[in-house]
């Protein structure tokens, strides 16, 4: 399975990470296991026609996204609401992006230890100059 996955996350940020599913995806009714469903204008033509031709399921694409003690896991699979739908496929590049693109805002949100900003240049100047001095007064 294809999937993108924040891992060592700490028993804060993973609660953290189920709490913004709760919220911002759909539970699935399964622990741990939530729905995050795929915008209609990212559907691929192939889950287009399927939407278009009436197939039971495809009112809607989704993706799962599941979590553990230590990370959560986005899969790069679209699947529809019934198994025996044929618009369920691997994510195109579109979606793949738009999956990383929620992730990474998730991340960002929550301050995720994942997406911390490295330092400012002024920081790291500062950090260069102070070297020289610590070494002479040695």
């Amino acid at each position: 399975m294809r999937a993108l996955m924040l891992d060592e996350l700490t028993p804060r940020e993973a609660t953290a990470a189920r709490d913004y599913l709760m919220d911002q995806a759909e539970f699935s009714g399964v622990e741990g296991l939530y729905w995050l469903k795929l915008p209609p204008d990212l559907w691929s033509v192939h889950q287009k026609e399927a939407h278009m031709s009436g197939i039971p399921g495809a009112e809607s694409y989704r993706l799962a996204v599941e979590t553990g003690a230590k990370w959560v896991r986005f899969e790069l699979l679209v699947r529809a609401e019934t198994l025996t739908n044929p618009g369920s496929a691997q994510a195109t590049p579109e979606q793949a992006l738009y999956i990383l693109g929620w992730a990474d805002q998730m991340a960002r949100e929550l301050g995720l230890v994942t997406c911390i900003d490295p330092p400012s240049k002024q920081t790291a100047d500062t950090a260069e100059a102070a070297a020289p001095e610590e070494e002479a007064h040695k």
